[in-house]
């Protein structure tokens, strides 16, 4: 049954408030209305989809500042709206998704930034969590379909969700997140700049493991990404311009333009 279970808990971890949102309740016409919702990464913690529900409401949004909040926005309106107003940001995540071979189901990854969808593909209305505001998963011992997500500011969910398969997504989220702090670093050693990097302390970073380093050099990692780059800012533009298999010639006629070869 597609139920959710929000908790908050206090220091010690103990049941302060609990809620209950079921598609078999009646419960959202309790909680409180923000049409012109959207996400704002630094309070949204987890986005649920109802549009399947027996409701007019198809997003129940979880927000450390404005609570528990339904919305007629789809979960697939909100992701899309705050990937618009990033667009930049999620061009360069699709080439860095394709260098990953990660073909389908993008997660949002910008730095300490990250959203991972809990099924389907991100096209689809479906549920997000907030990655970098979460601190621990962990099973429900009385139905081991479902799991315990705590949060930051002891928010706690209880969702059905099955831990490989989210164990996978987040394997992408670390994947995203390793590539980009290497280029990052490579990046600034070539203006001859050092860079530190205070390490968060959510659930990416001490349960998941870092990723495998590429079996090549980082230079060579970031030619291979500055040519993705290359084609899909071009491609976004003129579809036909290119093919994704021309990316080597194409890359190469560009730096002969510049005088560079």
């Amino acid at each position: 049954m597609d139920t959710v279970h929000f908790e908050k808990l206090n220091e010690l971890h103990e049941v302060v408030e609990r809620r209950t949102m079921s598609r078999f309740k009646q419960v959202l016409d309790n909680a409180q209305t923000i049409d012109k919702t959207d996400i704002c990464p630094s309070t949204t913690f987890y986005i649920h989809d109802t549009s399947h529900w027996n409701t007019d409401y198809n997003s129940i949004v979880f927000d450390m500042h404005r609570g528990v909040h339904k919305t007629k926005r789809t979960s697939k309106q909100l992701i899309n709206m705050f990937i618009r107003e990033n667009e930049s940001n999620f061009l360069l995540m699709q080439a860095m998704g394709r260098f990953l071979k990660i073909r389908s189901g993008w997660p949002y990854v910008f730095g300490n930034t990250q959203f991972v969808q809990t099924s389907g593909a991100s096209k689809l209305s479906t549920n997000w969590i907030a990655v970098h505001h979460l601190k621990d998963i962990y099973h429900d011992h009385d139905d081991e379909k479902r799991l315990f997500l705590l949060f930051k500011e002891g928010f706690r969910l209880n969702i059905r969700l099955d831990f490989k398969q989210l164990h996978n997504r987040m394997t992408k989220v670390r994947q995203y997140y390793d590539l980009q702090m290497n280029l990052t670093k490579y990046f600034s050693e070539q203006f001859n700049t050092k860079l530190s990097f205070s390490t968060p302390d959510s659930y990416l970073f001490t349960r998941m493991p870092e990723s495998p380093r590429l079996p090549y050099s980082e230079y060579d990692s970031s030619r291979e990404l500055v040519k993705y780059l290359m084609f899909f800012v071009q491609h976004s533009f003129d579809p036909e311009y290119i093919d994704e298999n021309q990316l080597d010639d194409f890359y190469e006629q560009a730096v002969k333009d510049k005088g560079v070869l």
